[in-house]
């Protein structure tokens, strides 16, 4: 199942490993559904042998990122027309949704090899070098390895909290909604990077490359987070991304939400240190969402106004912290730019560890 498309892999391939699902005759309630992106199947089809980024050719780690997230879309499609003629038809909507997801997965796939060659290094290991990558320089420390966790939809970030730092959370929320009836809900990022516990630290999986995108592997990104939940201090949460293919203007807000809740909580509940959150996407067209990520934290914002209130007791060092809510918006240009992204974030992020 190679990365182009393949007639004669695509026509062999078992039903349950095609790329497209034919629902004609099993329709979706209340949709109109007529035919369905599997999109497991597609990733494991276009990536069978390789993750963006660590693959054994250049070409292919250095292929326009957009390019590379659209490819399993195209080879659907391009099965959908093998198999099925001009019966085959999927909504632009439904497609765009899938390569949103794929969006997700193949940057978390990119950050998870990345973090696995880190951590094998900080454990004594050489440095690896196919493909190559400039070794960090930072002294090898086992404490500090990393985990990259993909976190799901509609899920609670401080679930992965120690019990301590959840309990102080509850107790803010049941303030405010015994008091006054209020909430403080969370919003989920889709990637989180945190510090890998102690107890942890020797355990092979965090340390290991994936080969590819195939089934196996894939459940592997899906699961990791739940080995982690209720362990990761409150300072260990040292990085989230919001992944989103496009920005429209219903999506624009969620990340400097996402963003602003997880520093008020973290940094300024929890005495965290600063919380770094980035906007990952393909596309700023018809946005003005560079302009609107140059807001401040609003925990930033607080502490500035205390400083200015006569005798006010503010820590200078809490004054000197006030930073924007999203670091950074950024477009990838390949896997190869995406992984040598993270690796500088840890190089200046892991020797403060």
């Amino acid at each position: 199942m190679p990365y182009q498309f393949s007639r004669v892999t695509t026509s062999s391939l078992p039903v349950e490993q095609r790329c497209v699902q034919d629902r004609r005759l099993d329709p979706v309630r209340n949709r109109r559904t007529q035919f369905r992106l599997l999109q497991q199947n597609m990733l494991a089809y276009t990536f069978d042998s390789f993750v963006p980024g660590f693959a054994s050719s250049y070409v292919l780690n250095d292929t326009p990122f957009a390019e590379v997230i659209q490819k399993p879309i195209d080879n659907a499609n391009a099965e959908g027309e093998l198999l099925f003629g001009a019966d085959y038809r999927v909504q632009s909507n439904a497609q765009a949704k899938v390569v949103g997801d794929i969006f997700e997965v193949v940057t978390h796939a990119v950050y998870w090899n990345m973090a696995a060659r880190w951590n094998a290094y900080m454990t004594g290991a050489p440095w690896n070098t196919r493909p190559r990558y400039t070794r960090p320089p930072v002294r090898p420390d086992p404490a500090r390895q990393i985990a990259v966790l993909n976190l799901p939809r509609g899920y609670d970030w401080v679930k992965l909290l120690v019990p301590t730092a959840r309990q102080s959370i509850d107790d803010i929320r049941s303030s405010l909604g015994t008091r006054y009836g209020l909430a403080l809900p969370t919003s989920t990022p889709d990637i989180a990077v945190v510090v890998l516990p102690k107890a942890e630290r020797d355990n092979p999986t965090w340390q290991q490359e994936l080969p590819d995108l195939t089934i196996p592997q894939q459940a592997i990104l899906r699961a990791a987070y739940t080995r982690l939940e209720g362990r990761i201090e409150p300072g260990e949460l040292i990085f989230a991304l919001a992944v989103k293919r496009s920005l429209r203007s219903d999506r624009l807000y969620q990340p400097l939400y996402e963003a602003n809740v997880m520093q008020l909580l973290l940094e300024g509940f929890l005495g965290a240190p600063k919380v770094e959150f980035e906007v990952q996407t393909l596309s700023l067209e018809g946005t003005a969402a560079q302009e609107i990520y140059r807001a401040a934290s609003l925990y930033a914002v607080a502490i500035e106004q205390q400083s200015l209130i006569p005798g006010a007791d503010i820590d200078p060092d809490e004054v000197s912290a006030i930073h924007r809510a999203v670091r950074d918006l950024y477009i990838p240009t390949s896997a190869r730019h995406l992984a040598e992204r993270l690796l500088e974030f840890l190089g200046s992020r892991m020797p403060l560890v």
